[in-house]
C-alpha cells in the first residue's frame, strides 16, 4: 500500500513537472514530454495495482492452494503437450528473378 501511496504522490509530482515545462517550454515539447511521461507513469502504476491485487489474492490460503493445484503461477510451459508446433518457413524467390 505504501508503494501505491508513492505512485499517488508521483502523479502529483508529474502534475506539477507539466505545469512547468508548460510555462517555461515551447507548447509543443511540454506537450510531447507530458505524454511520454504520462504514458510511463501509467504503466509502472498498473503494474504496481495488478501487484498490489495478485499479493492481496495469495493471501488466501484456499485461493494459493486452487492456484498451486491448476498451475496458475507456472510461467514455463516445459511440460506442456498441446502447444502449437512452428511451420516450416520457405523463402520465397525474388519476384524479379521469378520472371526470367
Amino acid at each position: 500500500m505504501i508503494r501505491l501511496a508513492g505512485w499517488s504522490l508521483g502523479f502529483l509530482l508529474l502534475i506539477g513537472l507539466s505545469a512547468i515545462g508548460f510555462l517555461s517550454l515551447p507548447v509543443l515539447w511540454a506537450l510531447l514530454g507530458t505524454i511520454i511521461l504520462l504514458a510511463i507513469f501509467a504503466l509502472g502504476f498498473v503494474h504496481q495495482v495488478a501487484g498490489l491485487i495478485v499479493s492481496t489474492a495469495l493471501m488466501d490460503v484456499h485461493f494459493y492452494q486452487f492456484a498451486l493445484a491448476e498451475h496458475a503461477l507456472c510461467v514455463s510451459a516445459d511440460g506442456e503437450s498441446n502447444i502449437p508446433k512452428l511451420q516450416k518457413v520457405v523463402p520465397l524467390r525474388d519476384p524479379r528473378r521469378a520472371r526470367r
